[in-house]
């Protein structure tokens, strides 16, 4: 047991390969467009934390994770297989069946330990999550999926068919010209009623003019891991804070009364984009950007299922300066916002979006490259994902934390643990500033 003061030490035990109950012959994944454009964005890392029953052995319920994963993957395949450059040179998905990573560990101190603390975050939390390291620029051998265990010191498994199996047909974004459109991602000025000075690049043909920014999918990225990390803040010298902050019922609709926003992401989006470049001390010079995903399977012709298993998100990405941003009130940001979901939710759009993602190097990278969004706040997840009713056999979670994030100021969404209509945002940035940022965010919703 960990002593008071002493780092909690985690010790893998074992390593194994988990797969596919039944073969699912051997076949290749063509990975649309889409899945190309986020391959070199790791994924923000979550932890799941679950109270285990003394009446349940603990060897018994690892053993039936893994047979009750073995039993999903006939499902979902593409998991068990491994990245490649076909012959082409474009990356697609061996699905050979060769397993996902299972890793079973341990942690020197008492689960309850963190049930009295309510669960806030520790510096080992990333230590209970793989460490995903993923290159473009070359083959990824590694497994698409891993998955760690870990048991606290004194401490599909449910057995039930699967409700709806996944959709694979990625063909749907296959591209039959032979030489696509050409695309640019432009920057074009916002036309709204109490905006000036704020711009939403979007995807267009070449052919049309105003705000032209230099046509982003030839740009070469060498580096892909050096640029991610001069994205996250090229200023950055200092270890960054994690915390969460919690928006309720009563916080939410007065927000959305002062901004005049319809929905309560607008209204929360716009009131943290403002606080967290307050928080930093952006220059008021400089520019600011805000970055959604907007969900497009029902936007896409034709509509895609809700349970395609694969990426349909179009990027929004609007841009005006620090100093109109903090110098107006919160109706402005959530103005920009707002418009900003029409714009990259339409269908146009993520039709764009596919065809230039056809281009050499046509990936988010590039974008960030040409782009640059240094002062970006970018808003992921969703308060709508149930998280609190993912039960693998011995009842629902007793908390849901972020394991790793990948950007600093980033605003990832989630919901309550209660259930209740509040929305959790968590976040990292340097001490000084996330202490700051408390402050900004108590003073206005008060």
């Amino acid at each position: 047991m960990a002593k008071k003061g002493e780092e909690a030490v985690v010790k893998v035990s074992t390593t194994s390969v988990v797969r596919p109950a039944v073969q699912t012959g051997a076949q290749t994944m063509f990975l649309s467009n889409l899945d190309h454009f986020w391959l070199p964005i790791n994924n923000v890392q979550r932890l799941f934390f679950y109270t285990q029953s003394p009446l349940n052995d603990y060897s018994s319920l690892i053993q039936g994770m893994k047979r009750s994963l073995s039993s999903v993957l006939v499902y979902f395949y593409p998991l068990a297989g491994r990245l490649k450059k076909g012959e082409s040179g474009r990356m697609e998905v061996d699905c050979n069946d060769e397993g996902v990573e299972f890793r079973e560990a341990s942690i020197s101190i008492p689960f309850q330990d963190l049930e009295k603390d309510g669960f806030r975050r520790k510096s080992f939390f990333p230590k209970l999550v793989h460490d995903i390291n993923l290159s473009v620029n070359e083959n990824y051998s590694r497994p698409l999926l891993l998955i760690q265990v870990t048991a606290f010191e004194g401490d599909c498994s449910r057995g039930l068919p699967l409700a709806k199996p996944p959709q694979h047909a990625r063909a749907v974004f296959k591209r039959d010209k032979k030489s696509p459109m050409s695309i640019s991602y432009k920057a074009l000025q916002i036309i709204s009623q109490g905006i000036t000075g704020a711009k939403i690049f979007k995807f267009v043909p070449d052919s049309s003019s105003s705000y032209h920014m230099k046509t982003c999918g030839s740009v070469n990225v060498e580096k892909p891991n050096e640029l991610l990390q001069k994205w996250v803040d090229p200023k950055l010298k200092t270890e960054v804070i994690y915390s969460t902050f919690c928006f309720t019922d009563d916080m939410i609709q007065e927000l959305k009364q002062r901004s005049g926003a319809a929905s309560s992401f607008v209204a929360v989006a716009a009131q943290f984009w403002r606080c967290v470049m307050r928080a930093r001390e952006v220059p008021l010079e400089e520019a600011v950007y805000f970055v959604l995903l907007g969900d497009c399977r029902g936007r896409v012709k034709p509509p895609l299922p809700p349970t395609y298993f694969g990426n349909c998100l179009s990027l929004g990405l609007a841009q005006t300066t620090a100093k109109a941003l903090i110098n107006s009130d919160i109706c402005f940001a959530a103005d920009i916002i707002q418009q900003l979901i029409h714009s990259c939710t339409s269908e146009a759009q993520i039709n764009y979006l596919i065809d230039w993602a056809e281009s050499p190097g046509g990936n988010c990278l590039s974008l960030v490259k040409e782009v640059g969004w240094e002062y970006g706040t970018n808003a992921v997840s969703s308060p709508r994902f149930p998280l609190y009713e993912i039960d693998f056999g011995w009842g629902k979670p007793a908390d849901v934390q972020v394991a790793t994030m990948n950007e600093i100021g980033i605003m990832f969404l989630s919901c309550a643990k209660d259930g209740g209509k509040s929305i959790l945002v968590s976040t990292c940035l340097p001490q000084h500033q996330m202490e700051v940022l408390h402050h900004l965010l108590t003073v206005s919703v008060e």
